[in-house]
């Protein structure tokens, strides 16, 4: 199995199958910018410097997947909402298009072709993909339907709405879900699977009833959806899941990724066999953790779920922009180590696994 691609051991994770070691990524985020002489606000807004900016995070560190960076707004501004966009930090609305809610019959799904930035969004997917494929998985991530309703609407305003008008809210996420399938199709239609990110769906934000309630049906339908496309669905929930952990596995998603304050073995405990998991190293330690942490880390992580599951390692989320080269180079270089190390005695124990 020697000289498997990075892209091979993704492939095979996603397969559930075993390689030579474990494969290892990370959630660049808006970090990809430091690597280049460009702003956060310029690879947002520029495709030819985002794809600078992510290929000199490939030359740099040679990951196995280079996941494609984005703001989590596509969807809204392409809708209408206006957009603040500093420096050298993450863009953030200027207005909420649904602060009266008789505006929702008025939105219109976004042309993926046409709107906003969501036709840089897939050039910048196709530029990369171009320079990277032979040997490199890519992934990339947009909302899901509960993000784009929490964007629309403000955060406290659609919560109180999911005690005093749910029908609201119900058409709400029908329309966004909407947006998702409608974004996800033109993704399929470039050669890539949707991956939905719901920063606000975490059980720090929401209750398990409301997530139940609200999310996991249009979760479920977008799963199902997707399917139906031959395509591979992924999903991000930021923070901790613990408590919805079962929910989310039951909805179908193919690929989970799993921020570090969730359970992962609950996790594989919970979704052997039914899901490939990734992530749940903590992002602090890519700023500010000692050597001797991050490795304690890579060693837990493996250890956990390498053997149960098709397992990528990986940030539980976007690496924060005050992340180290070194810290880095060392999560690479121990994770290829530790990884490589822990398939071979996998091997010679269990070599059934490997035919």
């Amino acid at each position: 199995m020697a000289g498997f691609s990075g892209k091979k051991h993704i492939v095979s994770a996603l397969m559930r199958r075993y390689t030579d070691r474990v494969p290892v990524t990370i959630l660049i985020g808006p970090y990809c910018s430091r690597l280049t002489k460009y702003s956060v606000k310029e690879i947002l807004q520029d495709a030819k410097k985002s794809t600078e900016a992510h290929l000199a995070f490939y030359d740099r560190f040679a990951p196995d997947s280079v996941i494609i960076y984005n703001d989590i707004y596509l969807e809204v501004e392409a809708l209408g909402c206006e957009l603040e966009f500093p420096e050298n930090d993450i863009s953030h609305p200027r207005t909420v298009l649904l602060d009266e809610k008789s505006r929702l019959a008025r939105l219109k799904v976004p042309d993926p072709k046409r709107d906003g930035r969501i036709p840089y969004f897939i050039e910048v997917c196709e530029r990369v993909s171009a320079e990277v494929r032979k040997t490199t998985a890519l992934g990339l991530g947009h909302s899901g339907p509960w993000n784009i309703a929490m964007h629309l609407r403000g955060a406290e305003a659609l919560l109180l709405d999911t005690f005093s008008d749910p029908a609201f809210v119900h058409d709400l996420m029908k329309f966004s879900t909407e947006v998702v399938r409608t974004l996800g199709d033109a993704l399929i239609e470039a050669g890539f699977s949707p991956s939905l990110g719901e920063a606000a769906a975490s059980c720090s934000l929401i209750s398990p009833q409301i997530y139940r309630e609200f999310i996991k049906p249009y979760h479920n339908e977008l799963c199902s959806y997707f399917r139906s496309k031959g395509a591979f669905l992924a999903l991000h929930i930021c923070g901790e899941i613990d408590l919805i952990m079962k929910d989310v596995v039951d909805t179908g998603i193919s690929f989970l990724s799993l921020d570090a304050p969730s359970s992962l073995p609950q996790l594989i405990e919970t979704g052997s066999g039914k899901v490939t998991v990734m992530g749940n190293i903590p992002t602090t330690y890519f700023s500010t953790g000692t050597r001797l942490e991050m490795e304690k880390a890579i060693h837990d992580c493996i250890e956990t779920a390498a053997e149960a599951s098709g397992y990528i390692l990986a940030s539980g989320c976007e690496i924060p922009m005050d992340s180290t080269e070194d810290r880095i180079d060392h999560f690479f270089s121990y994770s290829r180590q530790y990884g490589r190390q822990f398939m071979s005695t996998l091997k010679e124990r269990r070599p059934e696994l490997f035919q």
